[in-house]
């Protein structure tokens, strides 16, 4: 018997006929599941640059200068063990939150408290109730929350707190939900494709954000909040009338594309919203759950550090201006658009071709990004703070092979275990994110001064993470249907047929 997979029906061997995808729902919903996922990283990656602008500067976390700038004319001056600023190289800061060092470090990490917490049990949520009440519920209250946080920001330290963890706690409610919608609106041929242009949304967010945040802070760091806050919250309201559970709650969907969708995911069945029975043994057990869980969660380190912590690592290691920083931290992000082109462009084209065992492909692909990654890291840790060009090169670099890395194993969930694509996925990310609050707390005890090389300890510990994921995923890794995933029982019938 050779391996199934219901999800790559070739041309030839299939009477599922084509649907344009120009103009249909399932290009609607790609398309707002590409806006949710940009606002949600806007609203996260945010608190990484906005930080160093909420705070007031401190006397004695003044930044450390090279010894070949500090032989410069009005260069620093060193008193015992305490660096004095060039006065030629202030910027004036609009900082106006008397918080510690230590709270500066962590609080963008606070976030991920709550988004570790709800986006684990929304996503067995997501198999038995509305995905598109999860997912509007989401965006809604935490755009208003988000709006909220200036104020708890300037009542203490304490409430703001509060308020970003709850900000977490809606925000992972969404992603499963969004998910696991996929199943029901993308085609199996151009799940790759779709989720690639999803979830690109994470990157233009990164991207937009930060430049955006950068301005608006000049009139106040305050509007920064206000202005994202507010746009994803009538965004969210839109989303109301766009996005539905199944093809038959649809109003505005064609009868041919109700039908490519179907049969497309027959093997599926009638769609349910609810699942009678989790075989968790089964599910916890098995080598292609386990590999993608941990994969994730080793991927995403990477993903978080530089999303949290990219301005500051501009601004301390690199020692770039402060009114730079917002711009230049953005840089890094377009390597990951350029592999979410390659990706969207080209996913369907190479599933199609390499049919329905994809296995070595995608272990072969996640260990080239894999190897790739650790070598650009490399690189960015023998540079010195000179080589500013040259590191924002390789970071550019680094996040086109770690996306590219991404692409290669987060479709694998809608191919081995289709019928529980939102708990896994919630699985995996509640662990995955349990690095976003980590992540700061390490930075804080690795980067006392904020110096290169203690920096370049943050970034071994990147290449320590990358070679975790590239072992796991490419020993345990599968996209083959599971039998104890209800719709291989779908699959039986057909199966003795043949």
């Amino acid at each position: 018997m050779g391996s199934k997979s219901w999800t790559l029906p070739r041309p030839s061997q299939s009477s599922v006929s084509t649907h344009r995808l120009l103009g249909s729902v399932r290009l609607t919903y790609a398309i707002c599941a590409f806006l949710a996922t940009c606002l949600h990283a806007a609203m996260r990656n945010m608190l990484g640059m906005i930080i160093l602008k909420m705070v007031m500067p401190r006397p004695e976390d003044a930044l450390n200068i090279s010894p070949d700038v500090a032989r410069m004319p009005g260069s620093n001056t060193t008193t015992g063990s305490r660096t004095i600023p060039n006065p030629l190289m202030q910027e004036t800061l609009t900082g106006d939150l008397p918080w510690t060092r230590n709270q500066e470090l962590t609080f963008p990490g606070v976030y991920y408290y709550g988004y570790v917490v709800s986006i684990s049990l929304s996503g067995y949520l997501a198999d038995r109730c509305s995905s598109k009440m999860l997912f509007n519920v989401s965006l809604i209250f935490e755009a208003v929350a988000y709006i909220l946080l200036p104020a708890m920001a300037h009542f203490s330290f304490e409430m703001a707190v509060v308020n970003l963890v709850i900000c977490g706690l809606l925000a992972g409610s969404g992603n499963p939900a969004m998910y696991k919608l996929f199943v029901t609106w993308a085609h199996p041929t151009e799940r790759t494709a779709l989720l690639s242009f999803a979830y690109s949304g994470i990157l233009m967010g990164s991207i937009l954000v930060y430049p955006v945040a950068s301005y608006l802070s000049n009139f106040g760091w305050e509007l920064s909040f206000y202005v994202v806050g507010g746009v994803s919250l009538v965004f969210g309201i839109a989303c109301c009338f766009l996005i539905y559970d199944t093809v038959e709650q649809h109003p505005r969907i064609l009868e041919e594309e109700v039908d490519y969708l179907l049969q497309g995911n027959s093997n599926l069945g009638p769609q349910k919203q609810q699942v009678l029975r989790v075989p968790w043994k089964s599910l916890l057990t098995s080598p292609p759950t386990f590999a993608f869980v941990l994969t994730h969660m080793f991927h995403t380190y990477t993903f978080l550090v530089i999303a949290l912590l990219m301005p500051r690592f501009m601004r301390e290691a690199m020692e770039f201006d402060l009114g730079k920083v917002g711009y230049l931290s953005s840089a890094p992000y377009l390597g990951g658009i350029c592999s979410k082109v390659v990706c969207i462009l080209g996913g369907s084209y190479v599933e199609r071709r390499v049919g329905p065992d994809q296995n070595c492909m995608r272990r072969m692909l996640y260990g080239i990004c894999g190897i790739l990654t650790s070598l650009f890291i490399g690189v960015i840790i023998l540079a010195d703070y000179g080589d500013k060009t040259l590191v924002l090169v390789m970071f550019a670099l680094m996040m086109a092979s770690t996306d590219m890395g991404f692409s290669g194993y987060w479709p694998t969930l809608l191919y081995f275990a289709p019928s529980f694509a939102g708990l896994v996925s919630g699985l995996a990310n509640g662990m995955a994110h349990l690095s976003g609050f980590l992540a700061p707390h390490l930075v804080a005890a690795l980067v006392d001064t904020g110096t290169k090389d203690e920096w370049n300890k943050v970034l071994f510990t990147l290449i320590a993470f990358n070679t975790l994921a590239m072992l796991v995923f490419g020993l345990c890794s599968s996209t083959n249907l599971q039998s104890w995933d209800p719709s291989s029982e779908k699959q039986k019938p057909r199966s003795t047929l043949t």
